[in-house]
């Protein structure tokens, strides 16, 4: 059921303003698909090709904030940091892959319906 709610204080606000975006999606899927869910910053960056350092930082940083993922600095020349999703970002797991399934089923027909010109 839809209510209307604040932005700021409306859960499901909250949780579009984090996930719908660009990258978060694929971020958390990448995530999800690491041994042990755990990934080093490079290694995610080389996995989801196009997305610059600046982007993968800021949505990292947004998923530590929210309690997502943990970063991990480990104490070794060079530096190595690894992202972990925590249980809360595992529990994005099936309404993620809920959405994947939809998109496989459906995603031909949303993209056939884009392409038609518009009536005017």
């Amino acid at each position: 059921m839809y209510t209307k709610c604040d932005e700021n204080a409306c859960p499901v606000a909250l949780t579009l303003s984090l996930l719908a975006n660009k990258w978060s999606i694929r971020i958390l899927y990448t995530l999800f698909m690491a041994r042990g869910n755990v990934m080093r910053f490079n290694e995610m960056r080389r996995a989801l090709e196009t997305i610059t350092q600046r982007e993968l930082s800021r949505q990292l940083r947004e998923f530590e904030s929210a309690g997502i993922v943990i970063r991990t600095v480990h104490p070794v020349v060079p530096p190595m940091v690894e992202y972990t999703l925590t249980s809360l970002g595992k529990s994005l797991n099936e309404p993620i892959e809920g959405l994947s399934r939809w998109a496989e089923t459906n995603g031909e027909k949303v993209k056939r319906n884009r392409l038609k010109k518009p009536k005017s």
